[in-house]
């Protein structure tokens, strides 16, 4: 599902080279270049495997201020809405199981679109709950 957000990424030399390299031709579609090498990975087959794995390097300072956090994320945001365009997510549409198809939903796109129900759901609730109110529905259940 995960094909390598954030660096650094270890990644077998020999798989790299055979499928050109990590870096793409256009820099505007291919924001997010360790995601295509990913997802390159996963294409060619052959029983490749992407295995992930979390190590915490403690004592390592990041800026925390709103213009840089927005601007990183922005970066991420944009990345994934090319990379929804691509041929290789059609790819992988195609020849992925529905486990790892929806994991690798959930993992680039889906999680945007998740965060647009959420933060739209809150202010329908309100309306919702206003409407309620308003119509005055408790003679009619009396």
């Amino acid at each position: 599902g995960r094909m390598h957000y954030g660096h650094p990424d270890i990644m077998n030399k020999m798989y790299m080279m055979q499928q050109g390299g990590v870096s793409k031709a256009t820099k505007t579609l291919n924001l997010s270049e360790d995601i295509f090498a990913g997802m390159d990975f996963t294409l060619r087959g052959e029983q490749r495997r992407i295995v992930h794995r979390e190590y915490f390097h403690l004592a390592k300072g990041r800026d925390l201020g709103f213009n840089t956090v927005l601007g990183f994320f922005s970066k991420l945001a944009s990345g994934t809405g090319e990379q929804v365009i691509t041929r290789q997510a059609f790819r992988l549409g195609q020849v992925l199981h529905l486990p790892e198809a929806l994991t690798f939903y959930y993992a680039h796109v889906g999680y945007y679109f998740t965060q647009f129900l959420v933060s739209v759901a809150m202010p329908l609730l309100v309306l919702v709950w206003l409407l309620v109110v308003l119509s005055d529905c408790d003679s009619f259940f009396q």
